[in-house]
């Protein structure tokens, strides 16, 4: 498809912040930084600070010791050659994801193939958007929803936080007060701004199934820059956005146990132009992936954060884009948006 690309400024934001990321790399014995070592099969930790809490078992965390023997982010606590000993060796299979085109929020896919019938990866399909939620750590694996000029109006925020009666039976729902004096924001998944078309809708959000628990200066700070960069390009292009967005990684609990906080956040967009549907998608559809600490240390330019949709992949063991054809899925997800690729011009 022979696209015009009217995004110049954008996409050299973009490379900017990412050209800026390497003083985030840390130094390895040699001197040399990671900038010198192929990461691009290793989870996204690494472009920052890896923690034996950012991965989902043992496997993964040995892959970074061996990629970087120098154990920069200190997983081999005991000099054993073992990293991160106390997590399980392996955290299940990858998902496979499902069609989810009976539901427009999940048109790109179901990332774990999340159903009605389990408690650690339950489906709740709503209006506004729709979410895999895991009742063993009190918070959506992911959350996925449609952004555009429709979903836009003048609703004022609701701000009713509240526990969501449409979880199963025997499954925790999370309450407001389970984050009060804890240190961390009731951070939104779906943000209050992505839904002013209707007070039902602005409410919606506000159900602690899309809250996690978020350091107050990431979420007030870097998160929130690109909540309203998305919001921007909207009313800038007047195209429509998919975006997934979530945490992973354990950092501590809230509740009791109840309430896992993820050491990691992330993100995808996927922009497509006025006109065009989820079909058109080809390799130079524009795509950002961010992942970053959950930490009040996070840069604020969420460029830094920057990564591609394998690495995602990787680190969450989720299958995105499973609608897209493989051959497509396989550039889109390995390429990082720092090329001449840009969104369509309306």
């Amino acid at each position: 498809m022979n696209r015009q690309t009217g995004y110049e400024g954008w996409i050299l934001g973009l490379l900017a912040g990412a050209l800026g990321s390497c003083s985030l790399l840390p130094i390895l014995s040699d001197g040399a930084t990671l900038s010198s070592v192929d990461t691009s099969e290793l989870p996204p930790c690494v472009a920052d600070d890896c923690n034996c809490g950012d991965f989902r078992d043992r496997t993964l965390a040995q892959k970074v010791l061996d990629a970087l023997p120098d154990d920069p982010f200190q997983l081999d606590s005991d000099g054993s050659g073992v990293a991160c000993e106390t997590l399980p060796l392996t955290g299940g299979a990858a998902y496979t994801a499902s069609n989810g085109a009976a539901n427009g929020h999940l048109a790109l896919g179901n990332p774990t193939n999340a159903q009605a019938t389990d408690r650690t990866n339950f489906l709740l399909a709503r209006s506004p958007y729709a979410l895999s939620y895991n009742g063993d750590r009190g918070t959506a694996n992911w959350v996925s929803w449609q952004l555009n000029a429709d979903w836009l109006g003048d609703t004022e925020r609701q701000d009713n936080f509240r526990q969501d009666g449409g979880l199963p039976a025997g499954v925790y729902q999370v309450t407001p007060n389970d984050y009060r004096n804890t240190g961390y924001d009731r951070g939104h998944i779906v943000p209050s701004g992505d839904r002013t078309r209707s007070v039902a809708d602005n409410s919606a959000t506000f159900l602690m199934t899309n809250i996690l628990p978020q350091a107050p200066q990431n979420n007030r700070g870097v998160w929130r820059e690109l909540e309203e960069y998305s919001r921007d390009w909207v009313y800038q292009f007047d195209g429509t956005l998919y975006i997934l967005a979530g945490g992973y990684g354990n950092q501590g609990t809230l509740a009791a146990g109840r309430v896992t906080v993820p050491s990691r956040l992330w993100k995808i967009i996927v922009a497509i132009a006025p006109g065009e549907t989820i079909a058109d998608i080809d390799v130079e559809t524009p795509i950002i992936a961010v992942d970053m600490p959950n930490r009040d240390t996070a840069i604020e330019d969420w460029r830094v954060y920057q990564t591609t949709v394998d690495r995602i992949e990787l680190a969450t063991g989720y299958d995105f884009l499973s609608v897209v054809t493989l051959e497509t899925q396989a550039i889109l997800e390995a390429t990082q948006l720092d090329t001449a690729s840009g969104m369509p011009q309306p």
